[in-house]
Parts: C-alpha cells; sequence; structure tokens
C-alpha cells in the first residue's frame, strides 16, 4: 500500500479525491506575438508545449464525451458532483486552447491542419468502437495529464521566467489536471467495474495508448518545429535541447517513469500519488488570471 493510501478512501463507495473539483470560468489571452518564443527554453521547448496543445480541443471533448456517456448510471451523488465539474473543466480548458491553437496560425504553424488530424482520430474511436473504449482511453491520458501536471507545479523553475500569460495558463490547466485527476477512473470503477476483466482492459488501452499518443506528440512536435524559423535556425542542437530538457538533465518526464508505470498496478488508484498540497495556488492564480484579464482590456 502506497504511504499516502491509507489517507484516501480510495476505492469506497463514491467520489475518493481529497478535494471536489470546481468549474473555473477562466480567461487568458496571452499574447500572439510570443507564440513562437514565449518559454524561458527556448523556441524549441516552446514547440513542444505549442504540440502539446493541439491535442486538448478534440482530446478534452472526448474525454468530456466519455464521462458524460455513464453519468447517469453514477451511483454516488459525490462522484455525479465531480462528474458534473470534471466536464466543464474540460470544456473550459477546450475553449482556451482552441483560442491558444489559433495563435499558431496566425504565426503561419500548421496548427488546423494538425489540430484537424487529432479530430479525425477520435472520432473515429468514438465512431468504432465500443462505449467503454473512449473511457478507457480517457482514464490512460489523464494519468498523463495529470503527471505532467505534478511536474510542472513541483518544479517551478520549469516555467520560471517565461511569458506570464502562457505560464498562468498551464499552471492553471495543471493545477485543474491535478484537481480532477481520478474523477474519470472513479467513473470506470463504479461503472464499469474492478476485478481482472476491468485490470487487463486499462493496462491494454493504456499500452495502446502510450503507443500511438507519444510519436504523435514527436511527430506533432517536428511540423511546428520545421514552420519555425528560429527552430530551423537552432538546427539539431534545439533538438538537443529539448531532448535534454524532457529526457536528461533536468528530464522532466523521464522523471514522470515510474509514476507512469504505477498504472498498471493491480490496485493502482490516481490518489496513491497524493498531491493535493499543490493545490493550495489555486486561488492565488484564478485572482491573478482574473486581474490581468482585466488588465487586457
Amino acid at each position: 500500500m502506497s504511504k499516502h493510501e491509507n489517507d484516501l478512501d480510495l476505492h469506497g463507495p463514491g467520489y475518493s479525491g481529497p478535494v471536489m473539483p470546481e468549474r473555473r470560468d477562466l480567461h487568458f489571452l496571452p499574447p500572439g506575438d510570443r507564440i513562437c518564443d514565449w518559454h524561458q527554453a527556448g523556441p524549441n521547448v516552446t514547440q513542444f508545449m505549442n504540440a502539446l496543445s493541439l491535442f486538448f480541443p478534440a482530446g478534452e471533448r472526448m474525454f468530456i464525451d466519455a464521462v458524460r456517456a455513464y453519468r447517469d448510471e453514477i451511483p454516488d451523488p459525490d462522484l455525479r458532483k465531480a462528474a458534473t465539474a470534471f466536464i466543464g473543466q474540460e470544456a473550459m480548458h477546450s475553449r482556451e486552447h482552441i483560442e491558444y491553437n489559433q495563435l499558431m496560425d496566425a504565426a503561419g504553424l500548421p496548427a488546423s491542419e494538425l489540430d484537424a488530424q487529432v479530430w479525425a482520430h477520435t472520432e473515429y474511436v468514438k465512431q468504432h468502437s465500443s462505449k467503454v473504449t473512449p473511457l478507457l482511453m480517457t482514464i490512460a491520458l489523464e494519468h498523463f495529464t495529470a503527471l505532467m501536471g505534478d511536474t510542472l507545479l513541483r518544479h517551478p523553475e520549469q516555467m520560471a521566467g517565461s511569458q506570464e500569460d502562457y505560464e498562468r495558463m498551464w499552471r492553471w490547466h495543471a493545477l485543474e489536471e491535478v484537481e480532477h485527476k481520478a474523477v474519470a477512473y472513479d467513473v470506470y470503477e463504479k461503472c464499469v467495474g474492478r476485478g481482472p476483466k476491468a485490470y487487463a482492459m486499462r493496462s491494454a488501452i493504456m499500452l495502446t495508448t502510450t503507443a500511438t499518443f507519444w510519436p504523435h506528440v514527436i511527430l506533432f512536435y517536428r511540423r511546428l518545429a520545421a514552420a519555425d524559423p528560429a527552430c530551423r535556425r537552432a538546427g539539431w542542437r534545439g533538438h538537443l535541447k529539448l531532448a535534454n530538457f524532457m529526457l536528461g538533465k533536468p528530464g522532466y518526464l523521464r522523471k514522470l517513469l515510474p509514476e507512469y508505470l504505477a498504472y498498471f498496478k493491480y490496485s493502482f488508484h490516481p490518489w496513491q500519488q497524493n498531491n493535493a498540497e499543490l493545490l493550495a495556488e489555486i486561488d492565488a492564480l484564478v485572482d491573478d488570471a482574473n486581474a490581468a484579464y482585466a488588465s487586457h482590456h
């Protein structure tokens, strides 16, 4: 058992999280003229983060539909409330990332083309799979976003010195991904079940999701970098700098591997990594975001 597991009712009758997710209607308006160089680590890391953003509008629509498909079957009122908040949070994320991605188009990056590929893929999954498959993909991808959110919040130096509107938007997204990280998983356990079959299904879909998602992230990054003059000037050194940032030292993605592998434990639950203390900054960030948005008008 995780040292944190006994602090939480991880497999109890209802919602298991230490905090109830809350829908927050925030706007960010990051400056379009910084879309290609907003990250303090340079244009290649910027375009990697931009590539991640391209997956959110279609991906979060799939998450919303996957949880909504089971909402009427959720037996516990607290989990139904959490599911509704999850849907609301993901809708806000999708809206803000649509605006973010439009900045890439305006800068001459192939954002719309790549975004359309994600929509086509998620639509294909919805049309050609069982009801449970999008939910299984959701809990797999929510594991990724929660872990990436955790490392972004736990290592503020990762973003320190970046353009403040972009940094604030990514921190907001990270906080809410941590806050609601177990909702879709709890819906799966309560509505689909636990046991060997449920474990085998979630493990298999995590493997296929890993094998498709990360190669597409790399492909999208390469397309964005090829269209960015600063990345072209940096050449292979820029790609090496990104690889070091993510996989070497400091290696922010490499550090996620143990928690990623924890997903394959039979007894896994997202809140076994009890990082609720990271959520303490939400209220201050909301105030900052509202003040910044007001100042832009």
